[in-house]
């Protein structure tokens, strides 16, 4: 089973699966400080749990755009999320080719589905402006999200997080400087700011 195949079965009742405690995905915002007016790259997105959360950062003045590879998962979003300022698109995010550059790009509870990390962060990097972020956020340990998905490891493809260092390494690589990290048992975050156009 691939994994759009995986989540468009789990779409419906995706979020009675999961917990986002609002506390906790307010401190992973508190270390993004989003902007009003900011352009926004929800990848991800599923069913739109950080959408509104998004919206209350960037206001009205902003745009964002919310990518899954789930066609499923952004049908029950959409009956979720109605802003005017909020675009949805079904695709793999190293094939999406939009015409205007983002301000953020947010990887919340998805990065270990990206196979390729390197290639990650090189379509980050030329679909950021410069000075823009990219975020990978967890609000669990990283512990904690490794070990659940080697337990689904059967019906769908993941990679284990590595330490955050490890990531912010990768990260620099490709033409952002970190900005923020955190590795423990409640949260998995890090930050970089674009300091490079690369690709």
């Amino acid at each position: 089973m691939d994994n759009r195949e995986f989540f468009n079965n789990l779409a419906e009742k995706w979020d009675s699966m999961c917990c986002h405690p609002e506390e906790k995905v307010n401190h992973v915002f508190d270390k993004i400080e989003l902007e009003k007016g900011n352009h926004v790259l929800d990848i991800g997105s599923g069913t739109g749990i950080i959408i509104p959360y998004i919206e209350k950062e960037i206001g009205e003045s902003g745009k964002l755009v919310a990518l899954d590879l789930s066609e499923k998962m952004i049908e029950v979003s959409k009956k979720k999320n109605d802003y005017k300022n909020l675009n949805f698109y079904v695709g793999d995010f190293n094939l999406y080719n939009p015409l205007e550059k983002y301000d953020c790009i947010i990887a919340y509870s998805c990065y270990p589905h990206f196979n390729d990390r390197e290639a990650f962060f090189k379509k980050a990097n030329s679909l950021l402006k410069k000075g823009g972020k990219a975020v990978i956020a967890h609000i669990e340990s990283r512990q904690k999200i490794n070990s659940r998905h080697n337990d689904i490891e059967d019906h769908i493809h993941s990679n284990d997080l590595v330490e955050v260092n490890e990531t912010s390494k990768i990260m620099n690589e490709h033409g952002f400087n970190t900005i923020y990290t955190e590795d423990n048992s409640e949260y998995y975050i890090c930050i970089g700011e674009k300091s490079k156009e690369l690709y």
